[in-house]
């Protein structure tokens, strides 16, 4: 998804430094590939939230078994690895719905200097 962001963003950076370009279509374009980068922001963001969601549910689990005392040492290593593997996943959905959310951000701009052109 992140090549093709990039790939996106750079074809509509080197049609906007044409004199000339079909500038309604060039935007139209545009803005259909800023709804599929939209809905995959969304997607993305949901995933984040649960992922999040689940941390902070498994660590509570766990401050909560360790503040009584349990003394199963195996439950609380269990919960540790389970804590960092979805500390881990969740760094990387926040990783990727950064790169998207900028991406789109930076393809609102795009738009916005398309329709100044059309508009000339």
């Amino acid at each position: 998804m992140k090549k093709y962001l990039k790939t996106h963003i750079s074809f509509v950076e080197k049609n906007l430094k044409k004199s000339r370009a079909d500038w309604k279509t060039l935007s139209e374009f545009n803005r259909t590939q800023i709804d599929f980068f939209q809905h995959e922001r969304l997607i993305h963001l949901l995933i984040t939230l649960f992922f999040g969601l689940l941390f902070f549910l498994s660590v509570s689990v766990e401050l909560l078994l360790t503040a009584a005392g349990n003394s199963l040492i195996f439950l609380n290593i269990g919960l540790t690895a389970v804590n960092a593997i979805l500390l881990l996943v969740l760094g990387f959905y926040i990783g990727h719905y950064f790169i998207l959310e900028n991406g789109v951000q930076k393809l609102y701009r795009l738009d916005r200097e398309i329709t100044a052109k059309n508009k000339i």
